[in-house]
């Protein structure tokens, strides 16, 4: 319970992308994620975040379109596979989250300890 809320407090700032530029939270998700885990594919993504096929599609088409988004031709692999990137527009428009994101960790991290962060870490590796 307590990862999930640690989670749930940090995709906060995904909300405030998404107020802020009137779309869906998915789409801000979206941004974020791609922003942190750059040129991952589009069914890696959707996985990911856990979104039906029809809906990610149109999240990222209408995020290509706003130009908040670059798809590039893989570069090993399957040359028809796209990976993800932000373009600089939708960096700029991340950047809010991003930071709030970043302060948020740095403070929990400096409240926990050194010590903590190291089992942290641990942890989490071990999940994944």
């Amino acid at each position: 319970a307590l990862l999930l809320a640690g989670e749930s407090a940090l995709m906060k700032a995904s909300g405030e992308i998404a107020l802020t530029l009137a779309m869906p939270l998915l789409a801000a998700r979206t941004l974020v994620t791609i922003r942190f885990q750059p040129g991952q594919t589009v069914n890696q993504l959707r996985e990911q975040l856990d979104s039906t096929t029809p809906t990610f599609a149109r999240i990222i088409g209408d995020l290509n379109k706003q130009g908040l988004i670059e798809r590039r031709k893989s570069e090993s692999g399957d040359r028809r596979t796209r990976q993800l990137y932000l373009s600089l527009e939708g960096k700029r428009v991340t950047d809010p989250a991003a930071i709030s994101m970043r302060d948020r960790l740095r403070r929990a991290y400096r409240a926990a300890g050194s010590g903590a962060v190291g089992g942290v870490r641990s942890v989490l590796e071990a999940l994944l």
